[in-house]
């Protein structure tokens, strides 16, 4: 596929999948945990509060996405 053609429906593919209607946007409370499959997902980092503490743990399984 030429670049431009790539280039384009990339952009057409993440427009769609950036609907609000798409995203969902955490508010994050005490003792929340969020699980997601980078399989199958987009995400991305807000900015936050540096001063506030964060534990992030990764895991990986093995198998097929369902």
């Amino acid at each position: 596929m030429p670049c431009r053609r790539r280039a384009f429906l990339l952009r057409e593919l993440t427009e769609h999948a950036t609907q609000p209607k798409f995203v969902y946007v955490h508010r994050w409370r005490p003792w929340d945990l969020i699980v997601w499959d980078n399989r199958q997902m987009m995400h991305r980092v807000r900015r936050y509060d540096e001063r506030q503490p964060r534990d992030m743990r990764r895991t990986t399984v093995a198998g097929d996405a369902v």
